[in-house]
């Protein structure tokens, strides 16, 4: 796991770790990749590295958190219309699919990490939850988690599948796609 402390020079340190990451990962598969490797490359030292992370991965799980909580407060703060059919999935995949970092989906599905990617999409849930509630939406307590797990799973699938896609289609695409699937199924017109 990684324990960054909330500071300036913990969190610059930990991009910079991620940074030497993505650079190493160009070269070398992340099985192969040793701290040692992102340490001469981000010009952070081991000490630090541990002193932040406990393994390699953990630097990949700290960025997707630290994405996934960025764009989940960037929804909220937009006052989406929670009436619109899917907008918070809608926002997500076009917060990932237009954003430079994508490459670290792209790396977290290639090594069957896509655990990382649904984890970190819950552990920011309830900055969505908090909006939900604050805006007067209600269901019963025990319904909020599912109303954000069924998303981050949806969301996790679509990405996986628009990578295996080749990556064409737009945002707006997927969403349509997604959108019109959900109507068929509504009517009764796709069988699953």
């Amino acid at each position: 796991m990684y324990h960054i402390k909330e500071d300036i020079r913990a969190e610059r340190s930990a991009l910079m770790l991620y940074e030497g990451l993505m650079n190493v990962l160009k070269d070398k598969k992340l099985s192969k990749v040793t701290v040692s490797d992102i340490s001469k490359v981000s010009t952070v030292g081991r000490a630090t590295f541990y002193r932040n992370f406990d393994e390699i991965i953990d630097i990949l799980y700290w960025r997707c958190d630290t994405e996934f909580a960025r764009v989940l407060r960037g929804f909220t703060e937009s006052k989406p219309d929670l009436s619109e059919e899917d907008v918070l999935l809608k926002y997500v995949l076009s917060f990932w699919m237009k954003n430079r970092n994508m490459d670290l989906l792209e790396i977290l599905i290639e090594y069957g990490r896509t655990d990382i990617i649904y984890n970190s999409f819950m552990n920011h849930a309830d900055i969505v939850m908090k909006y939900v509630k604050k805006i007067g939406i209600k269901m019963p307590a025990n319904e909020y988690e599912y109303f954000i797990s069924v998303r981050a799973g949806f969301f996790v699938g679509i990405i996986c599948a628009w990578m295996r896609n080749g990556k064409k289609d737009s945002p707006e695409k997927v969403a349509e796609i997604i959108s019109r699937q959900h109507d068929d199924i509504i009517s009764a017109k796709l069988i699953i």
